[in-house]
């Protein structure tokens, strides 16, 4: 291992994997990309997940 690899913190190679899935979605003429990690040991399920954001959102 190099010192370089040593020296990235958790957020960096969170970062370098590649995304679980990608969203596009375009608004009035604008290109929105998101992409999405998921935590490989957490217990939720994806719907659970999207359910939580759907809760989320309706209390705003």
């Amino acid at each position: 291992m190099t010192e370089k690899q040593e020296a990235q913190t958790k957020g960096e190679r969170v970062m370098s994997r590649k995304p679980d899935g990608i969203l596009i979605k375009k608004i009035r003429g604008k290109t929105f990309v998101s992409e999405i990690y998921f935590d490989k040991e957490s217990k939720d399920t994806f719907q659970d997940k999207l359910l939580k954001i759907v809760q989320a959102e309706r209390k705003e």
